[in-house]
């Protein structure tokens, strides 16, 4: 009995429950079968079978399109290139793309950043400090 309990409210947790929250932010006008009332009580009543038909007869098809909001909807979209040279992760990773975007007397005047081990300035003043503490030690 206890695991009939379990199994019931993983599949109530996990596939019914999600199925109710997606009859519940669908708009209206674009459910394929009945009305979302409808829908609700069948997922409500019937559970993983109420649950299993919204997902093949009411759900509305979403393969090809993607949904905007209202605000965005006559605007121009971008391509995923363009939107990866606009953010600062995807510049990053592409120096060219960094350097189209970039003010041109930037790209000359900054250097490609060197490790400490690299730099001869660092090594240079680390030198003479070990230096200075051997001979305070003496």
């Amino acid at each position: 009995m206890l695991v009939v309990s379990v199994l019931f409210g993983l599949v109530t947790v996990g596939f019914v429950i999600p199925c109710l929250i997606d009859v519940a932010v669908t708009p209206a006008g674009e459910l394929r079968s009945l009305t979302k009332p409808a829908w609700v009580l069948m997922i409500v009543f019937l559970s993983a079978i109420g649950a299993a038909a919204w997902l093949m007869a009411g759900r509305p098809d979403r393969g090809g399109r993607t949904i905007l909001p209202r605000y965005l909807a006559g605007s121009p979209s971008f391509a995923q290139q363009d939107a990866l040279r606009r953010h600062p992760a995807g510049r990053a990773m592409d120096p060219l793309i960094e350097a189209a975007w970039a003010d041109p007397a930037d790209v000359l005047a900054s250097e490609v950043p060197i490790g400490p081990d690299d730099d001869p300035e660092f090594l240079d003043e680390l030198a003479r400090r070990i230096r200075q503490a051997r001979e305070s030690d003496d």
